[in-house]
């Protein structure tokens, strides 16, 4: 007897042989011995018991819990692990990590499997992190593998769904045909401290469908794509609400298929970073993320948006050919300080940035930046982060000579061009002087220039940061409301008398 055209599990064969026995007219003892037939809480015993045989069925009951102590291993093709009647909502039944288990359920490399409509909880707030598989190991030799409608969170170690690639040749995976849809995924790792980061989902299977998943508060990456030719990753949904996220979508690792990206598409996805940072929407090239050499080939980037307000880098392309980027859509804000990256100051974050591209097709939005490295930047620095301020209106930096109003007038960054900037909360700030160690106040109530010359911190003292969407900020002076300007193009002290912001209005902040 089969339910949904797949084995009934061997766990179960005495009660649907009593089943088969029934009536026919016997709806409702027929309705009680399937319910019967399903595996109720316990541990992973049960469920690999179950798993017998090509085509087995581990149907769990609804609102299940078993704990974990090592993993639900598939052993045969066409398997199936699901919650009995398939529901969406809380009633699928739950996988619960225990002891020092990282790893929840293991493909094994066998073909046609099924995960689908359980929870699966990790347990890393209670049980800490450690190094080991993911909560979901899938894929290898296994090909034609599906994880559809599981909400998976928490996990222990590096990365929530994780479709290895197997054995790779002529920079081809062995894993191919997978299918991961209309999962919710994460949290996943913790912001910090650094290293402890985790994805949510991590692609390394060719040919592979990724759609209709929702990854929330995942730290590393979002979605990882190590190279998967042939594959679609497409109208999903990447959420930081708070936690710091690395990478909304990735297609930066060199390895394992040596650039390979060949069909690789990335389209209608959206990238939102809703209430907490995220350092790049999506990252494209070896050289955004690191230091190393390499070029990826092949993928094509279309029609996908980034919104939210504490975005950073948006498209960043470094280190790339044969690529495509178009029809993409901007509507975030740009945040964020930038730090060295290799070889120097990378560029202050932006919508459409572009380094190195080689016979590639890129929207015409992109403006060539330096951006090899830019996982340094922060949202705000650090509190009494020491800090430069470039003036757009003449490109020189923000000078306090202790004596006179601030001007932009200096041509490098020495102690007359560096200030504390203290968190007064709110998203306001105030400025210590290095000439002096006096703050910077908006003078005579702001009718005044900005002079640094306050031994403590007042209404006059403290400024309203304002993060532009060209990535540099502006300053609103909490004495009068008005934003800080280099006056007559920089050639007059700064002083906030201005009700809109302008390219006078706007500085570039850079973390000494």
């Amino acid at each position: 007897m089969t339910a949904r055209g797949r084995s009934i599990p061997t766990l179960s064969l005495l009660v649907a042989a009593a089943a088969l026995v029934l009536p026919v007219t016997a709806s409702g003892a027929r309705a009680t011995a399937r319910a019967a037939a399903c595996i109720p809480s316990g541990s992973e015993a049960g469920i690999n018991a179950a798993l017998t045989g090509s085509g087995a069925t581990a149907a769990l009951c609804p609102g299940a819990v078993f704990t974990l102590t090592n993993p639900v291993t598939f052993t045969a093709p066409n398997q199936v692990i699901e919650t009995q009647g398939l529901p969406t909502d809380g009633t699928r039944a739950t996988l619960k990590v225990g002891g020092s288990l990282t790893t929840a359920i293991n493909g094994n490399g066998q073909p046609g499997i099924t995960v689908e409509n359980i929870q699966i909880d990790g347990g890393r707030p209670a049980l800490g992190r450690l190094d080991g598989g993911a909560l979901m190991e899938m894929g290898a030799a296994g090909t034609g593998q599906t994880v559809q409608n599981v909400y998976a969170h928490d996990t222990r170690s590096w990365s929530t769904l994780h479709f290895i690639e197997g054995a790779v040749t002529n920079s081809t995976p062995a894993c191919q045909g997978a299918k991961i849809l209309n999962n919710t995924i994460g949290p996943a790792g913790t912001a910090t401290p650094s290293g402890t980061w985790a994805d949510g989902i991590s692609l390394a299977c060719g040919t592979s469908t990724v759609e209709g998943n929702t990854v929330q508060d995942a730290t590393d990456g979002g979605i990882v794509i190590f190279g998967a030719p042939g594959s679609s990753v497409r109208n999903n949904t990447i959420v930081a609400k708070t936690q710091t996220l690395l990478g909304g979508i990735n297609l930066v690792d060199y390895a394992p298929m040596n650039g390979n990206y060949t069909g690789t598409t990335v389209t209608g996805n959206t990238i939102n970073a809703q209430s907490a940072f995220i350092k790049v929407g999506i990252a494209m090239g070896p050289q955004v993320w690191g230091c190393g050499t390499g070029t990826n080939y092949g993928a094509s980037v279309t029609g996908n948006t980034l919104q939210g307000a504490h975005m950073g880098y948006g498209y960043a392309v470094n280190g790339v050919r044969d690529w495509t980027v178009t029809g993409n859509a901007d509507n975030s804000t740009h945040v964020g300080t930038p730090n060295a990256g290799c070889g120097g100051t990378v560029s202050a974050p932006g919508r459409f940035q572009v380094q190195a591209s080689t016979s590639s097709t890129l929207q015409p939005e992109f403006t060539s930046a330096q951006l090899t490295y830019v996982l340094g930047v922060a949202e705000h620095p650090p509190n009494g982060a020491v800090i430069s301020l470039r003036s757009h209106a003449n490109g020189r930096y923000v000078t306090a000579d202790g004596t006179t109003p601030l001007i932009a007038a200096g041509t490098a960054i020495g102690t007359g061009q560096q200030f504390d900037e203290i968190d007064q909360g709110g998203g306001a700030i105030a400025l210590r002087a290095h000439t002096n160690n006096q703050y910077v106040t908006a003078e005579n109530g702001g009718a005044a220039p900005l002079a640094a010359n306050r031994g403590a911190i007042g209404q006059w003292e403290t400024f309203a940061l304002i993060h532009n969407g060209d990535g540099s900020v502006s300053l609103r002076a909490n004495a009068n409301d008005q934003y800080v300007t280099a006056e007559n193009a920089g050639a007059a002290p700064l002083i906030a008398n201005r009700t809109a912001i302008g390219p006078w209005e706007e500085f570039d902040l850079i973390q000494d």
